[in-house]
């Protein structure tokens, strides 16, 4: 995600909670023409101590994972998107032995 992203999820976040920048920043200690600048796409580069007191302030958390890693149930059954579809049906799969141990990495 690239920074005006991020400033853009802050922004949304920010009006979701009902704050102003002026708030936000009291919150976190980020100044205020900072923040606008954030949100607007303006901000050339803003550190990560800041950056988290921003969202912390918001409510919102950052999630480092490594590259290419898939999404997991908690990130489908977090996704807004993927609310607005309703509930699914539940759906169980069952592993035979030998593919649970292979998928653990032992041997069969």
């Amino acid at each position: 995600m690239k920074l005006a992203e991020l400033g853009e999820v802050l922004r949304q976040a920010r009006v979701a909670a009902n704050l102003t920048q002026q708030q936000v920043a009291e919150l976190s200690g980020v100044p205020r023409g900072r923040i606008s600048l954030f949100e607007t796409g303006m901000l050339p580069e803003l550190g990560a101590v800041k950056m988290l007191s921003l969202f912390d302030a918001v409510g919102l958390e950052i999630l480092a994972r490594r590259g290419g890693h898939q999404r997991t149930l908690d990130d489908v059954r977090a996704d807004p998107d993927e609310q607005l579809a309703g509930p699914r049906p539940a759906r169980r799969v069952r592993l035979r032995v030998t593919q649970r141990v292979k998928a653990s990495g032992g041997e069969p």
